[in-house]
Order: structure tokens, then sequence, then C-alpha cells
């Protein structure tokens, strides 16, 4: 074979193919380095910086709670969580589960369940396994640091209750959010800002106003190693995005008039709630059984949580709001403001009571024989034959009426959240209620409060305000005013009103009436007078028949008479009668509200004491509250 020189070995058709070769190749590198630096560019970037960078929220400190005379109800101190970032935690590695179980205590699946409940969101963002851990914990975390990658300790902080009240269905709690509630929320503008491990507020005053009280969440952008240790801030600090507190909020209640009332509840279940007449405030809200708000501040266990839950005599239940009780003779208010306004009878009716009433072939009794009776006496001596005939003259349907007026079988709007709205028949309710039909004979009862009426006593202290205020209804609210953060100033917290559609002439008579309940011989309620005192009480009687016990004791009053400070309205079930029962309740409070002077020995710590501040001072030595603002006692107009 003839030798091949460098030229013809090289020829041109070799040349192009190894030069389009290279061209070729040359081109991929340049397509795949568009790729990576251009189109992909960003993402990479980001996956790159995400995986050497660790965003640490920030949990702001929740608004504090003040009462009316600025007095501290629920602050919030620093407390410490356990949290684990999944991208530098490996639970498979034989080390780092069982070593953060043996120091949190727990089972392994309880860690790798927490762990999986925040697994949804991202694989960097910290999930909170340990709420509340103490020092011991802390320690040992910190001890073994290189050991656990991607576990932390992080700052945040948790309701504490100083005032020596309970206050617990008016205030409500915070617990962690549920799988169920973050579904419930995505759909929604919070949808964005929870994770799994963030504490929300779930019942009363924490539950209606979360957004105020929560704050703005911040973040720390933190530089991590590749074993997810914590190696230093990013920018020095400059990128983080700060939290911003919670906003502090002022209640109308007073701690001392709580204290008080749940003292003289205690032995009783039942509720009450005393408002101011002049703007709504709830003064105090008791609600019995109650529970205690610590523990469910911090971590509450399974056996803690199930030992409220399961209490036979259901203490989470609110009385004060979600209850639905026959209002009894309160409700004669109600009718005879109804028989006037709509001209059923004149003002200066008058029947005769024989001591009970006959409608076809049942007798209706009632507690004695009232003689001739007018609308005065009917309401001070609460005579049941008169409104037994009332209800027949009226209809249901205009007591339907009036009863909405006075803002019965509705929601009263109170910002304390799951609120009942009791129930008012009309002929429509009754016709759903009895389908194989009803008579009159259904509804005679219902003229003294009785048969398918309920009410709840929220409800009843709104009533009693309306009288107080010669027919104005007002809406009632535990939060007066929240301060503004952005303003630096206190916003007073809106609330609706309405004048019942009743003649000033008949609501005179009435309210004349119900003062006579309480000071005129004969009357039902002289066990709430106070003695050797210039203050006048107004109120109404009520003793509401129960089918599975003794009757329900109901006294409804507010006072003085000619500048109504306070309304009250007190429920205590299966005590007998209302007079007897919650006619002395009211009055002790009324006392004690208006002039200081307390019937009953106080408990050992009470507000304004050496032994309060003291307590004060040892649980707020270490408050994470923010800078207090300026905040005066509430002063109603």
């Amino acid at each position: 074979m003839a030798d091949l020189s460098e030229h013809e070995f090289a020829s041109p058709l070799r040349s192009k193919i190894l030069t389009g070769a290279i061209i070729i190749v040359f081109l991929g590198f340049i397509a795949r380095f568009v790729q990576l630096q251009i189109i992909e560019g960003p993402a990479l970037s980001g996956a790159a910086i995400e995986q050497g960078l660790k965003k640490v929220e920030q949990i702001p400190v929740r608004g504090t709670i003040f009462d009316r005379r600025g007095r501290i109800v629920a602050a919030s101190v620093p407390s410490f969580s356990i949290a684990v970032t999944r991208q530098d935690f490996d639970p498979n590695r034989k080390q780092n589960l069982p070593l953060l179980s043996h120091i949190l205590g727990v089972d392994t699946n309880f860690v790798l369940d927490k762990i999986n409940q925040g697994g949804f969101y991202t694989r960097f963002q910290p999930i909170k396994v340990w709420r509340d851990a103490d020092a011991r914990v802390i320690a040992a975390i910190e001890e073994n640091h290189d050991q656990l990658p991607g576990v932390d300790v992080v700052t945040e902080s948790k309701r504490e209750y100083v005032a020596p009240v309970r206050a617990s269905h008016l205030l409500g709690y915070t617990k962690e959010i549920s799988q169920s509630m973050l579904d419930n929320l995505e759909e929604s503008q919070d949808s964005d800002y929870y994770r799994p491990g963030d504490l929300v507020g779930t019942t009363g005053l924490e539950q209606i106003h979360e957004r105020e009280l929560r704050g703005v969440k911040g973040l720390d952008f933190v530089a991590v190693d590749a074993k997810g240790q914590r190696q230093s801030r990013l920018n020095q600090g400059i990128t983080d995005l700060p939290s911003v507190d919670g906003e502090s909020m002022q209640l109308g209640m007073d701690i001392d008039l709580q204290e008080y009332a749940e003292q003289l509840l205690e032995p009783y279940h039942g509720a009450i709630v005393a408002l101011d007449p002049r703007n709504g405030d709830i003064l105090s809200l008791v609600s019995k059984p109650d529970f205690d708000l610590d523990v469910f501040s911090g971590k509450t266990t399974k056996e803690e949580y199930q030992e409220v839950m399961l209490d036979p005599a259901h203490p989470l239940y609110n009385r004060a709001l979600q209850s639905r009780y026959p209002p009894g003779s309160t409700w004669k208010l109600l009718m005879a403001a109804a028989c006037l306004t709509t001209k059923t009878i004149p003002f200066d009716f008058k029947l005769s009571c024989p001591g009970s009433f006959t409608f076809g072939d049942h007798t209706y009794n009632d507690d004695a024989v009232h003689g001739m009776t007018d609308i005065h006496s009917s309401i001070v001596r609460s005579c049941d034959v008169f409104y037994y005939r009332m209800i027949l003259k009226l209809g249901i349907d205009s007591m339907y009426k009036y009863a909405r007026e006075f803002g019965f079988d509705q929601e009263t709007g109170v910002d304390i959240g799951h609120e009942g709205t009791g129930f008012v028949p009309n002929s429509k309710r009754m016709s759903k209620m009895y389908p194989r039909g009803w008579t009159l004979g259904y509804v005679v009862s219902q003229g003294i409060g009785q048969g398918e009426i309920g009410v709840t006593p929220i409800q009843q202290a709104a009533y009693m305000a309306t009288w107080a205020n010669h027919g104005l209804w007002v809406e009632p609210h535990a939060a007066h005013r929240i301060y503004n953060n952005q303003k630096g100033t206190w916003d007073t917290v809106a609330y609706k009103t309405h004048k019942v559609k009743v003649p000033d002439s008949a609501i005179e008579l009435i309210r004349r009436a119900m003062l006579g309940v309480v000071n005129e011989p004969g009357g039902t309620g002289h066990q709430a007078q106070i003695p050797n005192s210039s203050i006048k009480i107004a109120g109404k009687t009520g003793t509401a028949q129960n089918p599975h016990g003794k009757p329900h004791a109901w006294f409804d009053c507010f006072a003085p008479y000619d500048d109504p400070k306070i309304a009250i309205c007190v429920l205590v079930e299966n005590a007998g009668f209302g007079g007897d029962v919650s006619a002395p309740i009211c009055r002790k409070l009324i006392d004690f509200y208006l002039t200081g002077h307390r019937e009953d020995p106080p408990p050992a710590i009470l507000p304004n004491t050496p032994a309060y501040e003291e307590l004060k001072a040892s649980k707020y030595g270490k408050v994470a509250t923010p800078q207090t603002p300026k905040i005066k006692e509430v002063v109603a107009k």
C-alpha cells in the first residue's frame, strides 16, 4: 500500500467534518451555558442560596390586654420552642431522631408526626416540634448542637395572666393551629401568614381580635454551613424584615368587679353579665363552671386538655353567650311594652287575678291571688295571670316582632364569638315545630317567658341596658379601644345602637314599675335593695320552670335609677326563685361597683394590694410586652 502524505490524510472533507464537530460541541457548551446562566439561572441561584441561607421567622409579641383602669389582664412573656428544619435534619440518620426524642422525653413517632405535619409547606422553613421548652431541654439542645443539624431553639412568647381573675370565657385562649384550621385559611388573606406550630386565637377576644393582637411576623436571613448550622447574619442583618408587635387592647372590664362576680357565682352553675349601659362596655362576664387559662398557655399536654374537655360540668361551655334558657317573668317587661305599643290594652287597663287562669281544659296557676291588677302592679308583684291573658290578646307574631326589637332571637354582635341566638316562636315556627297542628293553648305560657322561648344572658343584659337607656339598645362589646401602633393613638371600638320602637310613655311606665319591683312593698326583688343607701336599683325577677330540676333563677337590673351606670343579668341554674338567689348577687355587685363596699370577705390576692403587686412583680419581671402606651381609665360618655 502506498504511503499517504500529510496533505492527503487531512483532506478537505475530513477537515470540514472535524471543524463541524468542534463547532457543534462548542455550540452545545454555549447552549448549556445559556440554559444554566440565563434561563435556569435565577432558579438555580435561588436554590443554591436557599441551601446556604435559612429564613428564621421572628414571631411578634402578642398585644397586651388591659382592664378599664389600665391594669394588665393578659400579657406575653418569653417562651422558647424547639424547631427542626427538614432540609438539614435527617430523621433516618442513626443519631438524630433518637437523640432529639430523648432530650424532649417523647417517642420518636411524636417528633416525626410534627415534622411531617409541617413538611408540606417547605423543607427550608423551621418547624416547631416542642413548645415552651424548659432550661434543661434548651441546655441539652445547645450541648448537642453538632449532633443535631437543623435543630434550633427559637424565641417566641406565650400568654401570662397576672390579674386575680379567670375571665376565661371572655378572654379566650390561643392554641397551636391545627391542620383543619390551615385548610380553612387556604382561600383567605391569612393563607400565607400561618404555618404549622403557630399559635392562633381560638376562642373569646383572642379569636375575634386575632389580627390586631397577633402583630406581623418578621424574617431573619441567616447563613448556614453544609450541616445546617448557623454561621452568620446575612448582610449583617440589614436585609432582615423586623416583626411588628401586636396592638394592645383596653377592655371595658373592671378587674375588681370581675373577681367579685366570679367569687359570688362560684358555688353555682350559671352566668353573670354586667354592662355599662351608656356605651355597651362589658364590665364583667362570668360563666360557671369555668377553667384556668394557664392550661392553654404554652405547652398543653394531652392529659391536661382532655381533663378540661371531658369534665362533666362542661367548663368550656360559655353559658353567658351560648346557652338558651326560658326567661321567665323577666319577659313580662317586653310583653307590657308590646301590648301598650300595639294598643292591645290602654295604659289604665286592669284585670282581676284570682290566682289561676283556665283556658280550655287546662288551668295555669299563679304564685298568689293578686286581686285587681294593672300594668304597674303586674310587674311589681309579677302577676302571671295578667300575662296569660295578654299573650292571647297580643298574639305570638306581635310578641316575636317586639322580641326582635329588643335584640332577642339574634346575635347581639358581642366581640367574643361563638354566640347563640336564642329562640322566639312565631306562627310559622310553631307550625314547623308542630306539623300536626297547634292551638292557642300551646302559647299561653309564652306570655310569662316559658314554653318554646329561649334567651341568652348576654341578650338579657343588653335588654336591661335598653331600659336603663330609656329605650336605646346598645351593642355589648368587650374591647373598648385598641392601640394603633402606626398612629400612636388609642382608637375607640365602634358599636351599634338603635332606638326600640316603643313610645317613651310606655317605657317610662315600665321603668317605674321596675323601680317598684325592688323598692315597693310586695315587690318580688326587694332583696336587691342596698340597706341604708340612696342608690335606687330597678329590675325584674324571673323564675324559669325547668323540666329537669329546680327552676332557673333570674334577676335583671340597672342602677342608679336616675343615672344608670351599670346593668346586670344574673342567671343561676336550678336554684329556685330569682328574687331569693340572683337578686342578692346583683345587690352586692352594684354596691361594690358604685361605692366600693364589699359584703363578702375578699380572697387572699386582690388588685391594688401588696400581695397583688408582689405577684405582678414576680411574674412580670420578664414581661416581653411592647413599650406600654399611655393609658387612662375608661370614662363612659
